[in-house]
C-alpha cells in the first residue's frame, strides 16, 4: 500500500478499518473515542505516533487530508510528534472542513511562526495548545491578528517558546480567551498591567518561569476583573508585586513559589480578599 511508507499512515488505516471492515471496531482502539450513539470517531489521541518519511529525507511532515473523513471529530492530539511542517497544500487550513473540531494539541513539535495563519482557518476551535515549539521573538502582528478570527477560542497555551514582552500586545485581538499560558518564555522586566486590558474574559493566567520582576501600576484598578488564577512562580518578583494585585479583584488563587518575597511592601491588604489559595507564605 502506497501510504504505508509515509508519515501519517496510521489515521488512513483507521479510516479504512472503520468504513471498510465491519468486523473490526476501531472504537475499541487505544487513542480512539467514538460517539456512543452514532459510532463515529469524535476523539483521536495520536501523540508520539511518528514514523520517518522517505520522501522528506527523514523529516516529519503533516498531511491534513488524511483526517478529513472524521467529520464528527471534536478533539485531536498530535503532540510530541516533532512535526516540522506539512506537505504542500496540506496544511491546517484544510481543517476548516472539520466543523466540530474544538480542541487541537500541537505542543512538543517543531512548528514555527508560519503556522499561525493556517490555524486561523479552523473557526470551531475552543482550545489550542502550541507549547514547546519553535515560536520566537516578536512574531509579526498579522500572525496573531489572524488568530483573532478564532472567535470561540477560550484556551491558548504558548508556553516554553521564545516570546518576549511584545507577545502581550500582539495577542490583544483574541478577546474571547479565558485561559492563557505564557509560562517559560522570555518575558522580562516590568510588565505594564495595561497590556492585559483587552483580555476582559481572562480567568487563568500563567506567567511562571519568566524573568518578570514587577507589574507597572495603573490608575485603572479593574483591568482583569474576571481573573481568578495567577501564576507568578519562579519569576523575579519581590513582595512589592502585591501592591499591583488590586487590578485583579476576583483573584482566588495566586502562585508565588520560588521568588524573592523578602523585600518591603506597604499594603498587604492589597491582596484581593477572595484570594483564598496562596502557595507561598508572605512576610
Amino acid at each position: 500500500m502506497e501510504l504505508l511508507g509515509r508519515f501519517w499512515w496510521w489515521p488512513v488505516v483507521l479510516v479504512l478499518v472503520h468504513f471498510g471492515n465491519k468486523e473490526s471496531d476501531c472504537c475499541e482502539w487505544e487513542g480512539v473515542k467514538c460517539n456512543i450513539t452514532t459510532g463515529r470517531v469524535i476523539q483521536l489521541t495520536l501523540n508520539w505516533m511518528v514514523s520517518r518519511s522517505e520522501e522528506s529525507g527523514g523529516g516529519r511532515y503533516f498531511n491534513a487530508s488524511y483526517f478529513l473523513p472524521f467529520k464528527d471529530l471534536q478533539y485531536l492530539d498530535l503532540s510530541s510528534n516533532l512535526i516540522s511542517g506539512w506537505i504542500p497544500n496540506e496544511g491546517f487550513d484544510k481543517f476548516s472542513a472539520l466543523s466540530k473540531l474544538e480542541v487541537l494539541h500541537l505542543d512538543y513539535n517543531n512548528f514555527n511562526n508560519s503556522v499561525l495563519s493556517s490555524l486561523s482557518r479552523i473557526p470551531s476551535l475552543k482550545e489550542l495548545y502550541l507549547g514547546s515549539n519553535n515560536f520566537n521573538g516578536s512574531i509579526p502582528f498579522q500572525g496573531f491578528e489572524s488568530l483573532s478570527l478564532l472567535s470561540k477560542l477560550e484556551v491558548l497555551h504558548m508556553d516554553a517558546n521564545d516570546f518576549n514582552n511584545s507577545i502581550l500586545s500582539s495577542l490583544s485581538g483574541i478577546a474571547s480567551l479565558k485561559e492563557l499560558d505564557l509560562s517559560n518564555n522570555n518575558l522580562n522586566g516590568s510588565i505594564h498591567i495595561q497590556e492585559f486590558k483587552a483580555f476582559s474574559n481572562l480567568e487563568d493566567l500563567y506567567l511562571n518561569g519568566n524573568e518578570i520582576n514587577d507589574f507597572s501600576k495603573t490608575k485603572d484598578s479593574n483591568i482583569l476583573s474576571k481573573l481568578q488564577l495567577l501564576d507568578l512562580s519562579q519569576t523575579k518578583i519581590s513582595a512589592r508585586i502585591l501592591e499591583s494585585l488590586v487590578a485583579f479583584p476576583s483573584l482566588k488563587t495566586l502562585y508565588l513559589a520560588y521568588n524573592n518575597l523578602e523585600g518591603p511592601f506597604t499594603n498587604k491588604a492589597s491582596i484581593p480578599s477572595r484570594a483564598a489559595q496562596l502557595d507561598s507564605s508572605l512576610p
